[in-house]
């Protein structure tokens, strides 16, 4: 039972992170190395009319358990490349959840299946064919011969075509417009970073040294979603993200550890050596490196990875618990900002803190309860045909939360920052 369990969340998780974060729909090449699953999916992409799947094979070997006189024709006709429309996802959930065979399952077809040709060809084998229903189709490897283990390298085509010119489009239809949204979103930080910068100038005699921090965190965001625009772009026209697909991941892993420093920092009251607080912090930023990195290798990997599982499992988990940590108080800062006992002659400024560090609080509740739970439900409950939409709103309260949180820090005489003092912490 508690294995069931724990499929059935991978299978969500999977299904979420699938269309959360990324759109990976480039032309692929995927090392298969003694393998003997009975399932293995390739990939999910969104197709319109028409499209097409071409996977070519080579150095192709195939091993038993038992002995090679059972490597017959029969058995190799239980292995090939098959693609499902979204009814088939019932029978995939299956062969996910339990690691079954899917031959014979409804709206399930093949691409090709092996056989002695396929095996013994030095030149490999390449097969493509058309897509003309429209639909979210899965592409995967079935090896439904017990006790055998295959290892080949696969190079795998996904397009659609482009209406207009009739060249091949390589990315998934439902993410035809993420590209511009990307690019439209990396505008408005661009616009956020110089107005910051310009004002941390402006107010020079305020700054304090998180200001900076912030600096480089919207930075960072911008970069990100630059190079992650031009990755899916390059993946339209292309097929291949070249280059930017590592800066993207290179500046979202900087971007998501420095964001996650900045707020820890931020609700510490600035006292992050401090012995009672730093070891919050530090688990908390290293819960989400753990997560950035297994986010890498999920993207770098994708789903043919026999590890792929626990890389899904673990990435929840730890940024569910970075936001848990990051929602909790870490130190007595906001306390005695309030506290008129140890602040005489400056009551009113730090009332006037308070307020700030409490609003900055209740600003943290929102975002990780919207970004966390409500977005995630909703890539639960709703079509795929609607994923793409939770992006945009994710990315949105990423947008607005940023701006509440700088509106809030904006280096000015109203907003003057002052450090509680060691003694005063320790009373």
């Amino acid at each position: 039972m508690h294995k069931k369990l724990q499929a059935h969340i991978f299978l969500i998780l999977f299904i979420i992170l699938i269309f959360s974060k990324t759109s990976k729909s480039e032309i692929q090449t995927i090392k298969i190395s003694s393998d003997d699953r009975a399932f293995i999916l390739l990939q999910d992409f969104g197709f319109n009319d028409p499209g097409r799947v071409s996977i070519s094979i080579s150095s192709i070997s195939i091993a038993t358990n038992v002995n090679k006189s059972l490597i017959t024709p029969t058995k190799l006709s239980f292995m090939g490349f098959f693609y499902g429309p979204s009814p088939a996802r019932r029978a995939i959930k299956l062969a996910l959840l339990e690691n079954t065979c899917i031959l014979g399952s409804p709206f399930v077809f093949p691409i090709f299946t092996f056989d002695e040709h396929v095996v013994s060809s030095k030149t490999g084998f390449k097969k493509s064919i058309p897509v003309t229903i429209p639909d979210l189709y899965h592409i995967f490897f079935v090896n439904c011969a017990k006790n055998s283990s295959v290892s080949m390298m696969v190079n795998l085509e996904t397009n659609n075509v482009d209406p207009k010119n009739g060249l091949p489009d390589y990315l998934d239809e439902h993410f035809a417009n993420l590209p511009m949204t990307l690019f439209v979103f990396s505008l408005i930080y661009s616009v956020f970073l110089l107005a910051w910068t310009f004002s941390c100038i402006q107010n020079k005699h305020f700054l304090n040294r998180v200001h900076i921090l912030m600096t480089i965190l919207l930075f960072l965001k911008f970069f990100e979603l630059i190079c992650h625009a031009n990755a899916q772009h390059s993946i339209r026209v292309k097929g291949s993200s070249e280059i930017w697909n590592i800066l993207w991941l290179g500046f979202y892993f900087a971007r998501t550890v420095l964001f996650v420093f900045v707020i820890m920092l931020i609700r510490a009251g600035w006292s992050i050596f401090r012995n009672a607080q730093r070891y919050v912090i530090f688990t908390t930023i290293g819960l989400q490196i753990t997560a950035s990195v297994c986010f890498t290798l999920i993207i770098g990997f994708g789903p043919s990875s026999r590890r792929y599982k626990e890389w899904i499992i673990t990435y929840y988990g730890m940024d569910f618990l970075c936001c848990v940590s990051m929602a909790l108080p870490v130190s007595k800062f906001v306390e005695h900002l309030g506290d008129k006992e140890k602040v005489e002659g400056k009551e009113g400024k730090r009332l006037v803190q308070k307020g700030f560090f409490g609003n900055f609080t209740v600003a943290i509740y929102v975002y990780v309860g919207l970004t966390r739970f409500v977005i995630f439900v909703m890539r639960t409950v709703t079509n795929y045909n609607f994923w793409v939409l939770t992006i945009v709103m994710e990315m949105t309260i990423e947008l607005v939360f940023y701006v509440v949180v700088y509106m809030m820090f904006w280096p000015n005489e109203r907003c003057d920052y002052v450090e509680i003092r060691d003694e005063e912490l320790a009373n």
